[in-house]
């Protein structure tokens, strides 16, 4: 249980379940979702946009759900995110993968056109709905012939279709907190590292992932990490896995076992002994109290 599957390398090295079209280190894929199990648990290091063709899935992240069905559009930002199956059968799905720079870059190219003024506070959600009018529902379709060409289109031309996506998300005044947020990281040199642990840290994802989705080497991670919270990666995620656990335990009817899975713990067994360290009883016991009192 817990395994967290990089979204992005996965795609990369399967060309032929993901059809890809690639500019620079922007890509645009193609496909019909493979997944098999009820629920996955993803991650990526750069930035998702997710167009759906047809089917359906649901995102949860943070206590809070998004569900894409036809012609619905998600940005996911480099963050982790639990991925359901739901009854619909199959997935078919146009995903553009970027980093923040080509957000600034079409920012700042296409800034007077933009409609900044009375922009709201930027949203904190890691993944944000991406409202889809008749001129972004004609460009994802615009895009799908070029999968189809035995020749793949010039480099140039994609990196026009792609700033022209962003272009045209930008300008939907529904996507004015897309909007706002991206004015908001115009002048950052790297995400702030808090930001990703607070968001992410019940995923069990490494350390050497974590670095990954902060845009940090390993040891650069590591010095920052113990500079910032006055304490290593392990014990901080330890520390609020369990915090997140005991307050599950309290509020939901969630079993022990999917209590652990949510919270970031590598199997059952881990949860259990380090819950039992902490909090001098086992998760199961605590529970069980819990519903006695």
């Amino acid at each position: 249980m817990g395994i967290v599957y990089n979204n992005y390398d996965d795609t990369v090295a399967d060309p032929h379940t993901f059809r890809q079209l690639a500019v620079k280190d922007a890509l645009f894929l193609y496909y019909r979702c493979p997944q098999v199990d009820k629920h996955v648990q993803l991650f990526s290091h750069y930035n998702e946009i997710m167009f759906t063709l047809s089917g359906s899935r649901t995102m949860h992240h943070s206590g809070k759900s998004w569900t894409l069905g036809k012609h619905s559009c998600l940005l996911t930002r480099k963050t982790a995110y639990l991925q359901e199956l739901p009854d619909v059968v199959g997935w078919e799905v146009l995903a553009f993968y970027f980093q923040d720079d080509f957000f600034r870059q079409v920012f700042n190219e296409y800034r007077q056109y933009l409609p900044l003024t009375n922009l709201p506070e930027p949203p904190r959600d890691m993944l944000m709905e991406i409202n889809v009018n008749e001129t972004t529902k004609a460009f994802f379709y615009s895009i799908l012939p070029y999968f189809k060409q035995k020749l793949p289109p010039a480099e140039g031309l994609l990196e026009l279709k792609f700033k022209e996506l962003l272009f045209n998300i930008f300008l939907d005044p529904v996507n004015a907190g897309l909007l706002a947020y991206v004015n908001s990281i115009m002048d950052q040199q790297k995400i702030p590292l808090w930001e990703v642990m607070d968001a992410n840290y019940m995923f069990n994802l490494t350390i050497t992932q974590f670095a990954r989705m902060a845009h940090r080497s390993v040891s650069a991670f590591k010095t920052e990490f113990q500079q910032y919270y006055n304490t290593s990666p392990g014990k901080w995620l330890t520390q609020k896995r369990l915090e997140h656990a005991k307050l599950l335990l309290d509020t939901s009817g969630k079993s022990v076992s999917d209590v652990a899975f949510v919270s970031g713990f590598e199997n059952l067994s881990h949860f259990s002994r380090v819950f039992k360290e902490k909090y001098g009883t086992s998760p199961l016991q605590y529970k069980k109290r819990e519903v006695d009192i």
